[in-house]
């Protein structure tokens, strides 16, 4: 016979007080037991931390029922997280931000990366790609799942249930659940993508689905990018927000179809309530069309002409859309990797 897994991971502090904060904030875990200055007990996965006080558990306890033996290490030890290669970055920040020293940033000769800090204790901290063991990847579906869209947005929601709804997903509007918008923080639309699955997916403890997309104009340096919702007001007016591209464009004189080039963005993410995103990105190119034409999508769709078409967002029925939108590629890179 052979072990088939790791159940619990142990490291002993002194100061329980010291080390919580690092592991409950900075690493998000959920301490689901302290008791007695003597012992912190968090859920990762589908594993546990246990990080216990070497001074109480060392000493002997009358026997009872359900208490365990004395047992306890002196020293530093190690623990290593799994994250995959499109964390590790976002880990770095967070660490960073948090004041915690990057001991050191490891790519390894055989491929994969690992990172090195240490918690308040002196243990050492390990976040590194399961690759780097020859493990697989984590093998996730979305195949027949409740779905949260971490959106307000109907015409997203409506875009996102037609690409999903072959598969038999079954999704729900975190404005249906009450949950509130979180601000998009992020300077990406990954970023922002991420942050509003991983808000939604913790909230709700159910898998959670975002998209940040936006319009990128090159004659405008890329705006208004990842604040396109944001120049359509309030009110998500985005007539209002299709002049003011238009009236930037004019005051610069770009008329022509080659000072009007522009490209839509759409990032998708994932997010578990165990603490997992994966995010998938697609990228349309066009030009800008004025007067807008067409009523159908939505957001800027009715100026956009994509390469290669003769009609604008605006003028395509949804399924034409669908074939050839950036949301569109997005999600056949999602498909691949959760269906």
């Amino acid at each position: 016979m052979r072990a088939t897994g790791i159940l619990e991971t142990v490291l002993y502090a002194e100061n329980l007080g010291r080390v919580r904060p690092f592991y409950e904030d900075v690493l998000g875990l959920e301490c689901f037991q302290a008791s007695e200055d003597r012992q912190l007990f968090f859920y990762c996965g589908d594993q546990v931390l246990l990080i216990f006080d070497p001074a109480k558990t060392s000493l002997a306890r009358p026997p009872a029922a359900g208490v365990p033996p004395a047992h306890g290490a002196r020293g530093a030890g190690h623990v290593c997280f799994r994250a995959e290669a499109a964390e590790l970055d976002r880990w770095r920040s967070r660490l960073e931000e948090a004041g915690i020293a990057i001991e050191a940033d490891f790519e390894w000769p055989a491929g994969g990366r690992s990172l090195y800090v240490r918690d308040p204790a002196g243990n050492s901290v390990e976040f590194a790609e399961p690759r780097i063991w020859r493990l697989p990847r984590r093998v996730r579906t979305l195949r027949g799942a409740k779905l949260v869209v971490a959106s307000h947005n109907r015409g997203k929601r409506k875009e996102i249930d037609d690409l999903l709804r072959p598969f038999g997903v079954e999704t729900v509007m975190a404005s249906d659940l009450g949950l509130p918008e979180p601000e998009e923080t992020e300077a990406t639309f990954a970023g922002n993508a991420r942050l509003k699955a991983e808000h939604a997916a913790m909230a709700s403890g159910l898998a959670a689905i975002s998209d940040d997309s936006g319009l990128c104009v090159d004659s405008l340096h890329g705006d208004p990018g990842i604040y396109s919702a944001r120049w359509a007001g309030p009110f998500k007016d985005f007539a209002l927000a299709m002049r003011n591209v238009e009236e930037k464009l004019q005051a610069i004189g770009a008329t022509t179809p080659d000072t009007r080039r522009a490209h839509f963005i759409s990032a998708l993410a994932v997010a578990w309530p165990d603490g997992e995103t994966r995010c998938y990105e697609g990228r349309v190119d066009g030009i800008l069309v004025w007067p807008p034409r067409g009523t159908q999508g939505f957001g800027y769709d009715p100026m956009f002409l994509p390469e290669g078409a003769t009609l604008t967002f605006g003028e395509m029925e949804p399924q034409a859309k669908h074939a050839v939108s950036h949301r569109a590629r997005a999600f056949a890179k999602l498909v691949d990797d959760l269906f």
